[in-house]
């Protein structure tokens, strides 16, 4: 490979890690390259994307784009899975496609400006998911006017109560 092919493939490695939130380095070595090739496919549906590249060439792209602290675990077969845009939601791709897949082991990751280790990025996949979060975010929003509305509707309910028991109370004749 001359340097102008590996000019290109740090370029398009480094944009490639610049738009993904999560990145992660897993060890494929005992792979087949069915498996690899059905594993990539199925990342590719959900957005994300998986790419082999030599060590030096990964530690040169993430150096251009400030993705730090990865370096000692760039050895060896090691093939990179680069998010989409919900890091959460890919953690929790990845995580299900690699219970299919024992000899494909997560090494570290690099989520939000952190390197992180394997826990981690199980960690990461344990978060619950953007749409969870927004959902929980707009019940927390709603949920104090609708305790204010029903504090401010009490007296006139309570009322309407008491006069509905008193008027029942009439009726019978007691």
């Amino acid at each position: 490979m001359n340097r102008t092919q590996k000019s290109e493939q740090i370029g398009t490695f480094s944009g490639f890690a610049q738009g993904a939130p999560l990145i992660v380095l897993a060890h494929f070595k005992g792979t087949k390259v069915a498996e690899v090739n059905h594993f990539r496919r199925e990342l590719e549906k959900n957005g994300m994307r998986y790419k082999v590249i030599k060590n030096s060439l990964a530690r040169r792209a993430f150096g251009e784009v400030g993705v730090g602290g990865l370096d000692q675990s760039l050895t060896g077969m090691t093939g990179v899975v680069f998010s989409g845009a919900d890091a959460v939601g890919s953690a929790k791709v990845l995580q299900n496609l690699l219970k299919g897949l024992p000899t494909l082991v997560v090494r570290a990751g690099f989520f939000d400006g952190t390197a992180m280790d394997k826990q981690c990025v199980d960690l990461v996949a344990s978060l619950p998911s953007r749409e969870d979060l927004l959902a929980q975010l707009l019940s927390t929003i709603v949920e104090g006017p609708r305790q204010l509305v029903s504090v401010i509707q009490a007296p006139g309910r309570d009322l309407v109560q008491l006069l509905k028991n008193y008027e029942d109370k009439l009726a019978s004749g007691e």
